[in-house]
């Protein structure tokens, strides 16, 4: 267990960076709400708050023999982190709230706020999957390993449109099962749960492998 230490510190260094960008998205943001008197966009930071958990729980688990070595708790957090995972790409899907003309400022600094919470997001996502993708791969081996991670990855496109179409979180799994379950029958071969699902699926996937070799 001790490659899932090293791991850990390495990762580790890479927070101080996602935490600047998260510091600097932020400052744009309030310099945005200081120039237009305009709270329109501040519903992004809890997006990214949210897009940040997957990372703080893999990396308690990568930090924490005792949480990955016992089945007992390693896998319901595992199956936490899933629930949570979403939340890192949905904060692309923000983008459908670029409009001119929502306070006296050009549509580039919105371009720019957008792309800095969605990258932070995402990148965060990312981080967060080679934690749990170096977990699985020491427990098991890395073709299970890359099959739970592209499994994953399809999962949370399906959960971006549960959550930007049908507006669900990841704790109404147990606030609302039966509401939630019900949906998601009726809605699974919806095209655009199906589009989603795909695209956002292929999206990570491929942003994961780029950012896995790029780290070999």
């Amino acid at each position: 267990m001790k490659t899932l230490q090293v791991t850990f510190v390495n990762t580790f260094k890479q927070h101080y960076a996602l935490l600047y960008l998260a510091l600097f998205s932020v400052a744009l943001l309030l310099v945005r709400i200081q120039v237009t008197q305009l709270m329109f966009y501040s519903f992004l930071v809890w997006n990214l708050f949210l897009a940040y958990l997957p990372l703080a729980l893999s990396a308690i688990m990568m930090n924490s023999i005792k949480l990955i070595e016992q089945k007992i708790y390693f896998y319901p957090l595992l199956l936490v982190w899933l629930l949570l995972l979403p939340n890192a790409p949905y904060i692309i899907t923000d983008f459908v709230h670029l409009k001119k003309g929502i306070g006296a400022i050009p549509i580039w600094y919105d371009v720019l706020l957008l792309a800095s919470f969605a990258i932070g997001g995402v990148l965060a996502g990312l981080v967060s999957m080679k934690q749990v993708f170096n977990i699985l791969s020491i427990k098991t081996n890395p073709l299970i390993a890359w099959f739970s991670i592209a499994a994953a990855c399809f999962l949370s496109g399906f959960g971006v449109y549960l959550g930007r179409f049908l507006r669900y979180n990841s704790w109404d799994v147990l606030s609302k099962p039966i509401t939630l379950l019900t949906d998601l029958l009726h809605n699974v071969a919806n095209s655009t749960a199906f589009g989603m699902t795909l695209g956002f699926g292929c999206f990570l996937l491929l942003l994961f492998h780029l950012y896995y070799t790029s780290e070999k």
